[in-house]
């Protein structure tokens, strides 16, 4: 292999760039005052649905994702209020983040957001099976677990292409590419920027850390969860280029969300199974 540079980017530098940029404001419009009620203990849920419906495609958006087949609910929903019931607060604060990001995703690499579908679609069936809390959380978590792609591409696109063709010469996954060329990763990437946006941190780091697992993080049964989504949703569905390497699935991951070597082979065959649901935010 030929030498590793030091690290090119830091937190610091990327937060620079998007500060500066028209391409992905510091907080997508609408998601901003969205982002600051619900981080208000005062706030309602009459309050927050007030200022959602404010927008009508983003209105329409949410309840269009609550009724999707992606979340099976049995009946309609059909008001804000509700879905806020039903989905949660940190869920529809991130459908109005993926509303702008998701968009964003779809148009620049179409085969990373399908990867993202099936991520979510995935940690929602983990979710329930390892009795997790807030489920709908996952579905969401999922979709936004490789923003950090996204972010690298637009703002260091020439970087980025070099450590993609680093771990293609050298036959790695492309997130030890990212380490070895530039001496972090996506995850990282996609962490650092929805912390800006301010997500709770048991998402943010879960995103960070989707590709280096460790059962001694703070909110490591999140992370574990999202870390075998994320490999299954490669090992089982995945259509990019041949070259793509799976991720190595991690057995302290599997440890932490407590499954038996017989349940984990229950999830596995359900996983292979499953039909890709579209869920359009």
């Amino acid at each position: 292999m030929c030498e590793v540079p030091k690290p090119t980017i830091t937190r610091e530098r990327l937060l620079k760039k998007i500060s500066g940029s028209k391409s992905f404001p510091s907080v997508p419009k609408i998601a901003a005052p969205i982002i600051q009620m619900a981080n208000d203990e005062k706030t309602s849920f009459t309050d927050l649905a007030k200022v959602i419906e404010t927008d009508s495609n983003l209105t329409a958006r949410i309840l269009k994702v609550a009724n999707s087949g992606f979340y099976g609910f049995r009946r309609e929903i059909t008001s804000i209020n509700h879905a806020l019931v039903m989905l949660g607060w940190n869920a529809i604060k991130m459908i109005a983040l993926g509303s702008t990001i998701l968009t964003r995703m779809c148009a620049k690499d179409r085969t990373l957001f399908n990867h993202s579908m099936r991520v979510a679609q995935i940690a929602r069936f983990i979710a329930i099976e390892a009795n997790f809390y807030k489920v709908e959380e996952f579905a969401v978590v999922g979709l936004l677990h490789d923003f950090g792609v996204i972010i690298l591409k637009t703002y260091f696109p020439d970087e980025y292409r070099k450590a993609l063709q680093y771990s293609i010469d050298n036959g790695l996954p492309i997130y030890l590419g990212e380490r070895e060329l530039l001496g972090i990763d996506h995850a990282d990437v996609g962490g650092w920027t929805l912390a800006e946006w301010d997500l709770p941190e048991n998402i943010t780091e879960s995103v960070a850390k989707h590709h280096s697992y460790d059962p001694e993080n703070y909110h490591a049964r999140k992370t574990a969860l999202l870390h075998v989504a994320d490999v299954f949703a490669f090992a089982f569905d995945y259509k990019g280029p041949s070259w793509e390497k799976v991720p190595e699935l991690s057995a302290a991951a599997i440890e932490t969300l407590g499954f038996t070597n017989a349940e984990l082979k229950d999830v596995a065959i359900t996983v292979m199974k499953m039909k890709l649901d579209p869920l359009i935010v």
